[in-house]
């Protein structure tokens, strides 16, 4: 086998737009299209700068005490209204951060949150301590100390 060398005058252009490349060579163009690196170090989050999903819990947590009058529910009824105002947080990060924020849940042990905004009643259905419910009056807490897990109705 032999080999010719040979070259072949070819011009072309290179434009970058934003998130996309577009080279023409010749009468040819090819369209690439990308999404921006995160810088190293970077996190992304649904949430503000300086809230947590812990704290997403929470508030979650109390706006299903104020809508429904109640204060038992499962962990998905919470993720529902946290994805009402937060659709990109992750269901499985949250679950699991509701079981890492309720001391009395056999799978605590493996979690270190160390919060304690639950209790876990049975099978998944969880209440929120005394000292974290809202008031009608806008005040927090049980005065006289008690939990709630003391007190299942």
């Amino acid at each position: 086998m032999q080999e010719i060398p040979f070259s072949v005058p070819v011009s072309g252009t290179v434009k970058i737009d934003g998130s996309s490349i577009t080279i023409t060579i010749n009468r040819s163009e090819t369209f690439i299209s990308f999404e921006p690196e995160t810088p190293a170090g970077a996190r992304h989050s649904a949430l503000e700068r300086g809230r947590t999903t812990y704290d997403v819990i929470l508030e979650s947590a109390r706006e299903f005490i104020r809508r429904n009058g109640y204060n038992r529910f499962l962990a998905p009824e919470l993720y529902d209204i946290a994805h009402e105002k937060y659709p990109e947080l992750k269901k499985n990060s949250f679950l699991t951060r509701v079981i890492s924020s309720s001391p009395n849940h056999p799978s605590y042990k493996y979690y270190s949150s160390r919060r304690d905004y639950f209790v876990h009643m049975i099978n998944g259905i969880y209440q929120l301590d005394a000292k974290y419910v809202v008031k009608d009056n806008g005040e927090t807490g049980n005065p006289n100390g008690a939990s709630l897990f003391m007190n299942r109705d």
